[in-house]
């Protein structure tokens, strides 16, 4: 139940809105998903450190609480640090992560955990990379712009793109609807995310900006309140000292692609 929550509290940082209806012709969905990876690999390749600031809501079937949060991350680098505050100023949770995973700290719970390779989602594992690009895009693969459309399956109304775990049978599934600038929602067995929101940036500029992830009979809504996409770190900001003993879990495979991407 504490890694769960850490899951969420941590993995809650995205979303977006739509931009404007249109008829949802297959041509126009495939014409939209090729923008989508064309924008976002813009996105990324313009990214190195940013600050995100924003307040989360943690609602469960005991527990309601709610608190702002801090989130630094450096694409270039491959590292997050971040702290999630409770509504009397003290640190809920605090996590750092880097190419070797994502450590959780629990302060008020003495809990720390340790997850190799980046965030645990289901069965399998979302790198620290692919997460850093998650949050900036809302897609959840570091992937050349070319591979995503090769990817993308044209729906009813839908974009749809499918990732698969290495001898597993559980699917992880992307929906973009007609018209919007990120993907809309993304569905594992044990959970999902939503992005409901995006910045108030043109196209190229916007980030997701709300998103409400569900894990069981837990949600996590985050909204951000301000991005900074050329923030200067200071000296130790990617440092997190945890106190007490950390609980590292078992590794599991990477999230891939359940489409064949063909060599170029």
């Amino acid at each position: 139940m504490r890694i769960a929550a850490a899951a969420f509290l941590f993995l809650s940082i995205i979303i977006f809105p739509s931009c404007g209806l249109q008829t949802a012709t297959r041509d126009n969905l495939k014409s939209q998903s090729e923008i989508y990876a064309s924008r976002i690999s813009f996105g990324w390749g313009n990214l190195d450190c940013f600050q995100l600031r924003g307040n989360v809501r943690l609602q469960g079937s005991n527990l309601v609480a709610r608190g702002p949060f801090v989130l630094w991350g450096s694409a270039q680098d491959n590292m997050l640090r971040g702290d999630f505050y409770g509504p009397d100023g003290r640190p809920v949770l605090s996590m750092n992560g880097d190419s070797t995973g994502i450590l959780i700290y629990m302060p008020q719970d003495d809990y720390a955990v340790f997850m190799p390779g980046g965030l645990q989602t289901g069965s399998g594992t979302i790198s620290t990379d692919d997460l850093i690009y998650l949050i900036r895009t809302g897609f959840p693969m570091l992937l050349e712009s070319w591979m995503i459309t090769e990817g993308a399956h044209i729906g009813n109304r839908t974009i749809e793109w499918s990732f698969t775990v290495p001898d597993s049978t559980e699917y992880m599934h992307l929906a973009m609807h007609s018209g919007d600038l990120f993907p809309s929602v993304c569905v594992w067995d044990s959970g999902r995310f939503e992005i409901t929101a995006s910045s108030p940036h043109d196209e190229y500029r916007a980030w997701p900006w709300k998103w409400i992830l569900s894990i069981n009979s837990n949600s996590v809504n985050i909204e951000l309140t301000d991005i900074n996409a050329s923030a200067i770190p200071w000296e130790g900001i990617w440092e997190m000292i945890v106190p007490i003993p950390v609980d590292t879990l078992d590794s599991s495979a990477l999230w891939q692609p359940a489409w064949n991407i063909p060599h170029r």
